[in-house]
C-alpha cells in the first residue's frame, strides 16, 4: 500500500491496505496506511476514522496522529469526495419547487429510545406532511441503531427531513466501543448513514427562496457570561471522547465545520437550526448545578445571522419557547421525556413554515392546527352609490334574505357610518378623517364565511352572481373590494353603538410577514389591545389581505373574481363599543406609535391609495375562529393518490 501511495495510485494503494487491515484489525500500521490511502484520494472522513482506529491501538503512534489531525484540518473546508457527492446529491433537488407547495414544521430531542416516545413517532399521520418538511434539531436516540430507527420513522412521514446531531448522538454507547474511536468518527458515520437514508445533514433550498440550514454546534463555558470558565466537577457529556479539548475546543472546532456554508446567504428567507442554544436569555431547565455551562454557544447565533437567517430552531434546553429577539424568531419544539408534558396531553410538532410565511404555531401530529389557528374569512365590498334612492337599497337588504341562507355565510349591508351616526355626523363628532379616507363610497356589503368553500359558493350562488349584480350594476359608480383572514371576534351584544373602523394599507414589498415591519406593526396592535380599560370597548387586528397560502392576487384569481382592492395590501380594523371610544384612543401615544409603524412604509402606485377608512356598522355575531371540520379517515394507498 505504501509503495502504491508514493506512485499516487490511490485507488490500488485503498485496496490493499484495506485487505491489510481484513488480514490484521489489530495491526496500528495497517489502519494508518489505509488513512493515507484514503486521504490522498479525498475520503477525509473515512481516513479520519482509520487514523482514529490506529491512535486507539497507540496513541503515540506518530504517523497515525499526525493523518488524524491533518484529516481534521482538511474536514473543515467541505471538500471530501464524500462531502462534495451529499452536497451535490441532495441541494438541487427542490430548487425550482414552487413557492407555497411545503410547510416546514420542527422538534429536537425527540429521545426515540424511550418507548413512548417512539410510539409517538410512529402514530404521526401517515399521510398529512408527505409534501412538509420536517427539522430535527438534536438528540434523537443515544446509538447510532436508535439514531437511524428514529430518522426512518420520520422520514416516512414527511417529504424531507433536515438533522443535525446533539450531544446524545456523540456519546460512545458500550455497544459502540469497537465501531467508533472517537465522537468524531460517530458523527461521520451517522452522515453516511443519513445520505442512505435521505436525511439531509447540510443545506439546502426546499422550494424557491426558502434555504433550510443545518447548523453544527457544542456547548461552551463561555455561554456563561458571569463566569466563562468550565466547571472542573462536571460529569455533563462524560461518555463523548474527542480528540481535542473538550471544553475549549470542541465547540469551536464544530463552528468552523458550518464556515463553507455561510456564504449561502442570498435566499429571501433562511431557517437555521442547531442544537444547543444560540444566544442569552432563552429558557433553558437549570435543574442541576452550572448547567448554564454546557447549554449553549454564541457564536451559533453569530453565524446564523451572518446568513441572515430570519428563524432559528434549536434544542437542548427542555423548555418550548417561541419569540422575536433583535429582528430573528426563536423556537424550541422539544418532545423531552413523557414528564415534560400534562397528563393526556400528547406532544406536538412545531409549525415554523406555513407555506406562505415563517410562523411559530403548535401543530398536532394528526395536522390538527391549534385551536383559534384556523379563522373565518371577511370579505368586504365598499360601494359608491350616490344616486341610489330608498327604494334602490330596500331592494338590495331584502336580497340579504337569499344569502342569509347560505351555508357557512353571514352578511349584511348598511350605510357608511355606525348604526346611529351616519358618515358626516361619524366624521364630526369621532373620526375627522374618515370623509376623506372613504372617498365617495356610501355603502358596505360584509361577508363573514367559515372557509374558503363557503365563500365561493355564496359569490357563485344565483343570488349573489345574477340577482345582486343585476341590482348593483346600475347604481355602484365605483367599488373597493378585498378578502382576508377575520383578525378579531365580532361581538355586538350589550354595546351603545358597535362598528368596525377599517383602514385599507397599501404597503410596500419589504412589509411581508416574515418582516421586522409587520411584526413592529403586529407589536403595535397588540399594544393598543392590551391598554387598560379597553376590553370590551376596543379591539384591533391588522391582517394581510389573501388567506391561507393564498396571495390576494391568487385568492382572487381562486375565487374567479375581478382585483378590485385598489391595490391595497393589508387591512386593520379596530371593533368599537361605540364611536367616541375611538375619539378616546386616536389621541393616545400608544395609538400614534401604531400610526409610525406603518407610515413609513406606504407606498404609492399612480393613482392609487396609499390608505382608505371606512365605518361599517356591526350587525354580524362571529368568532375569528373557524368552526372545527372533522376530518374524514382515509387508507395510506387513497390519501397518496390524491397528492
Amino acid at each position: 500500500s505504501a509503495a502504491f501511495a508514493k506512485l499516487r495510485n490511490w485507488e490500488a494503494s485503498v485496496a490493499d491496505a484495506r485487505e491489510a487491515v481484513a488480514a490484521q484489525p489489530g495491526l496500528v500500521s495497517a489502519h494508518s496506511q489505509l488513512g493515507v490511502a484514503l486521504l490522498g484520494s479525498g475520503f477525509h472522513q473515512e481516513a479520519y476514522l482509520e487514523f482514529a482506529k490506529a491512535v486507539q491501538l497507540d496513541g503515540e503512534h506518530k504517523a497515525a496522529l499526525k493523518g488524524r489531525n491533518t484529516c481534521l484540518k482538511e474536514m473543515v473546508l467541505g471538500k471530501s469526495i464524500s462531502a462534495t457527492a451529499r452536497y451535490k446529491s441532495r441541494f438541487w433537488l427542490d430548487f425550482k419547487r414552487p413557492k407555497g407547495s411545503t410547510r416546514i414544521f420542527a422538534i429536537s430531542d425527540l429521545h426515540f429510545d424511550q418507548k413512548y416516545n417512539e410510539d409517538w413517532a410512529h402514530a404521526i399521520d401517515d399521510v398529512a406532511f408527505l409534501d412538509d418538511v420536517l427539522i430535527v434539531a438534536g438528540n434523537i436516540a443515544d446509538t447510532q441503531v436508535g439514531i437511524m430507527r428514529g430518522l426512518t420513522t420520520l422520514k416516512s412521514k414527511f417529504r424531507r427531513v433536515f438533522y443535525t446531531v446533539g450531544n446524545h448522538e456523540m456519546q460512545i454507547h458500550h455497544s459502540e466501543f469497537s465501531r467508533y474511536p472517537d465522537s468524531f468518527s460517530k458523527l461521520h458515520a451517522i452522515f453516511n448513514a443519513c445520505d442512505e437514508l435521505g436525511i439531509d445533514v447540510f443545506p439546502a433550498p426546499i422550494c424557491e427562496g426558502l434555504l433550510v440550514v443545518p447548523l453544527l454546534s457544542w456547548c461552551s463555558a463561555e455561554f456563561d457570561h458571569q463566569d466563562p470558565f468550565p466547571d472542573p466537577n462536571s460529569r455533563v457529556n462524560q461518555r463523548c471522547h474527542w480528540p481535542m479539548d473538550a471544553d475549549t475546543q470542541v465547540w469551536k472546532y464544530m463552528i468552523k465545520l458550518n464556515q463553507p456554508f455561510l456564504e449561502l446567504s442570498s435566499y429571501e428567507t433562511v431557517v437555521t437550526f442547531s442544537h444547543f442554544l444560540p444566544r442569552q436569555n432563552l429558557p433553558f431547565d437549570q435543574s442541576t448545578k452550572n448547567a448554564v455551562k454546557t447549554v449553549g454557544c454564541d457564536m451559533v447565533d453569530e453565524q446564523a445571522r451572518a446568513m441572515n437567517t430570519k428563524l432559528h430552531v434549536y434544542g437542548h434546553g427542555r423548555k418550548r419557547y417561541a419569540q422575536v429577539h433583535s429582528g430573528v424568531r426563536y423556537v424550541s419544539a422539544p418532545i423531552g421525556f413523557e414528564a415534560d408534558w400534562p397528563k393526556d396531553h400528547a406532544p406536538r410538532l412545531m409549525l415554523v413554515h406555513n407555506g406562505r410565511s415563517l410562523c411559530m404555531e403548535e401543530w398536532g401530529a394528526d395536522d390538527e392546527p391549534p385551536l383559534g389557528y384556523v379563522k373565518r374569512m371577511l370579505h368586504f365590498s365598499f360601494y359608491a352609490m350616490p344616486r341610489a334612492r330608498e327604494n334602490d337599497t330596500r331592494k338590495l337588504k331584502n336580497l340579504l334574505a337569499k344569502l342569509e341562507v347560505l351555508s357557512g355565510i353571514a352578511v349584511s349591508f348598511d350605510r357608511i357610518g355606525s348604526r346611529h351616526l351616519e358618515k358626516a355626523e361619524l366624521t364630526k363628532e369621532a373620526w375627522p378623517d374618515l370623509q376623506k379616507l372613504s372617498l365617495d363610497t356610501t355603502h358596505v356589503l360584509t361577508v363573514v364565511a367559515d372557509d374558503l368553500s363557503s365563500l365561493r359558493g355564496f359569490l357563485r350562488s344565483d343570488a349573489y352572481a345574477k340577482d345582486w349584480a343585476n341590482l348593483m350594476s346600475p347604481l355602484a359608480r365605483s367599488t373597493i373590494s378585498f378578502t382576508a383572514p377575520l383578525g378579531l371576534d365580532l361581538a355586538h351584544a350589550k354595546k351603545k353603538d358597535p362598528a368596525l373602523l377599517v383602514w385599507g394599507l397599501r404597503l410596500g414589498p419589504e412589509v411581508t410577514e416574515d418582516s421586522d415591519a409587520f411584526v413592529k406593526m403586529q407589536k403595535a396592535v397588540d399594544a393598543i389591545n392590551k391598554l387598560p380599560g379597553v376590553d370590551g370597548k376596543i379591539s384591533m387586528a391588522l391582517q394581510p389581505l389573501g388567506f391561507g397560502r393564498f396571495s390576494h392576487k391568487e385568492l382572487n384569481d381562486e375565487l374567479a373574481m375581478k382585483d378590485k382592492s385598489a391595490g391595497l395590501t393589508h387591512y386593520c380594523v379596530i371593533l368599537v363599543d361605540e364611536p367616541a371610544s375611538f375619539k378616546s384612543l386616536a389621541p393616545s401615544k400608544t395609538y400614534g406609535k401604531w400610526k409610525t409603524s406603518y407610515e413609513a412604509h406606504l407606498a404609492k402606485l399612480g393613482s392609487e391609495a396609499q390608505l382608505v377608512g371606512f365605518a361599517v356598522p356591526l350587525e354580524i355575531a362571529a368568532t375569528a375562529s373557524a368552526p372545527k371540520v372533522e376530518k374524514k379517515k382515509v387508507t395510506n394507498g387513497a390519501a397518496r393518490g390524491q397528492r
